[in-house]
């Protein structure tokens, strides 16, 4: 599977950028940034396709999360959107078929979500061939709690790569976190000094993410 940075906070040349996030897994997207123009312009240059979506999950109702979905429904019609249910009328009215998550377990076929954390935000995990990849997107219940979550509705016992919006944790949450997972990805919210701590303290384990990466799993 190809996992595509379609927006982080952190730009890439040659690529459009906002404070927001919003990547690609395969057929599947997970958020949608703020603005429609910049997932639209980064698709294109980096050869990937909006349309024919399997589905898209939205990690919670923040507009840096959800500010393009109404472009991702114009182009996809009916398409299945995996969201806390607080936005539910909102996303019937883009054009979705919005459909509530609640309690954790696999909602398609493996993939799960943590169900959703302190009555706000989720997050997914994705069977890969090299393992479970689980995707965050601000990480406010704290992304140890959101990856321990994960792990437990899909039943592995650690995660291969954790991607996301870490929001700026303290240092004992990515400690957390590296017990689970055998590589961290800080992206979007998640701010230089966690970033710095992971490379430092878990050199092996860091993976730089910006606008425009690409990650192979």
């Amino acid at each position: 599977m190809k996992l595509v940075v379609l927006n982080d906070n952190v730009p890439s040349k040659g690529l459009k950028n906002d404070w927001g996030w919003s990547i690609l897994a395969g057929k599947i997207l997970f958020d949608a940034d703020t603005n429609p123009l910049v997932l639209a312009y980064n698709s294109k240059a980096l050869g990937v396709e909006l349309k024919g979506l399997k589905f898209a999950v939205l990690s919670h109702w923040h507009y840096d999360h959800y500010g393009g979905f109404p472009y991702i429904a114009e182009l996809n019609p009916g398409l299945k959107l995996y969201a806390p249910l607080e936005g539910m009328p909102m996303a019937m009215r883009w054009g979705f078929n919005p459909i509530p998550v609640t309690s954790p377990g696999e909602i398609e076929k493996g993939v799960y979500t943590s169900g959703i954390l302190d009555n706000f935000e989720h997050a997914i995990g994705i069977e890969t061939s090299s393992g479970l990849v689980v995707i965050v997107g601000c990480s406010h219940p704290g992304v140890d709690r959101l990856t321990k979550a994960v792990l437990d509705a899909s039943g592995y016992e650690r995660a291969y790569l954790v991607i996301g919006g870490f929001h700026s944790p303290p240092l004992w949450r990515v400690d957390n976190l590296a017990k689970m997972t055998e590589l961290i990805a800080p992206a979007h919210c998640s701010g230089d000094i966690a970033k710095e701590y992971v490379k430092r303290k878990y050199k092996e384990k860091f993976v730089n993410v910006r606008t425009g990466t690409i990650i192979e799993v």
